[in-house]
């Protein structure tokens, strides 16, 4: 009998060394759905930068470029309006009349601003636009600043509102021309909609700044460079948060698929990102670019350049670049 439980108690030490296991790797999963995705988490980044300084102070996308004159434009001429979500939430924008004495017809550009980031960062894009003639749109990403939502999506869930600011233009001007620009998440919630069919055809073309390929490869890349650990690794852990989203939120990390919509696309897209980016790979420059289906597209390295800061680091090469692509897309005489 003695021989007997001898042989079993080995299995039953391993069985609850796999059980505790398993805990361990559900809770990290549960620990990143609530850090990175739930706002309202008492863990979340959201929460954090709110309560600390010191991160909000040296957050990238607070750096990325804001000249004083753009945003004390931003906030003296702001026009709030708001549209309702597919799952009801209120969403919040920003609008911006063209700054010129003769806006160019029909033409619009959306910008989104970042993860835990605020339209307020996009001022310098929404000032440069309205300048050339253009009316603006900033909206508030979905739990973010004046926007409804608990919950973020990396650029998924954020897609559906993009449609819905995007019909909102054009069911007031049918005619409308629009350029989308995005950083970070904003890029992904382009990059995400990209080739949806549901995507107005008056989208003229897309600027994706420092955007990333999926929302899965990201975390990932995330989770192993803040505990240190080896991608595989990580592995377990994202598959479970991604387990996690699936029942609160509806999707998979995997669907959230960029290069999945880029193979699709056939809007003309410019790429930015700067050769020091710590956030996302440098290398996803040419890893969205190489996806790229449109027959118009092109590139941007800029080098020096760190986290949506292409802008700040190069803006004379920055402005150049963009500008002949709006030029070239929205057919505009330089």
């Amino acid at each position: 009998m003695a021989t007997h439980s001898s042989k079993i108690w080995p299995y039953v030490g391993a069985a609850a060394g796999i059980a505790l296991t398993c805990g361990m790797v559900f809770a990290a999963g549960e620990t990143l759905f609530s850090v990175a995705l739930d706002s309202q988490s008492k863990r979340s980044l959201f929460r954090r930068k709110t309560d600390d300084d010191s991160l909000a102070q040296h957050d990238p996308a607070k750096q990325a470029g804001v000249d004083e004159q753009a945003l004390q434009w931003f906030d003296e001429v702001k026009h709030g309006v708001t549209i309702r979500s597919y799952d009801d939430l209120t969403l919040h924008a920003w609008r911006f009349d063209a700054n010129t004495a003769v806006p160019l017809p029909h033409a619009y550009a959306i910008c989104l601003h970042g993860y835990t980031g605020e339209p307020s960062e996009m001022a310098s894009w929404a000032f440069h636009y309205a300048n050339m003639g253009m009316r603006v749109l900033v909206p508030a990403q979905r739990a973010h600043e004046l926007s409804e939502g608990r919950y973020v999506g990396m650029g998924w869930l954020e897609k559906e509102d993009l449609l819905r600011w995007v019909n909102s233009i054009v069911a007031k001007d049918p005619d409308a021309r629009i350029v989308l620009q995005g950083n970070s998440m904003g890029a992904a919630t382009i990059l995400d909609a990209c080739a949806d069919p549901r995507l107005a055809r008056n989208v003229t073309c897309a600027i994706v700044d420092s955007g990333f390929s999926g929302e899965y490869d990201q975390l990932l890349n995330s989770v192993a460079g803040m505990l240190h650990i080896s991608k595989l690794m990580a592995k377990p852990i994202v598959d479970c948060g991604s387990l996690i989203n699936k029942v609160r939120l509806g999707f998979w990390f995997t669907q959230a698929d960029a290069l999945a919509q880029l193979r699709r696309t056939t809007l003309p897209m410019l790429f930015i990102q700067g050769d020091r980016d710590e956030i996302v790979n440098p290398r996803m420059l040419d890893t969205l670019y190489a996806a790229c289906a449109s027959p118009v597209k092109k590139k941007l390295r800029v080098e020096g350049a760190g986290h949506t800061l292409s802008l700040r680091t190069n803006p004379t090469l920055y402005w150049q670049t963009v500008d002949a692509f709006v030029r070239r897309c929205f057919h505009i005489a330089a």
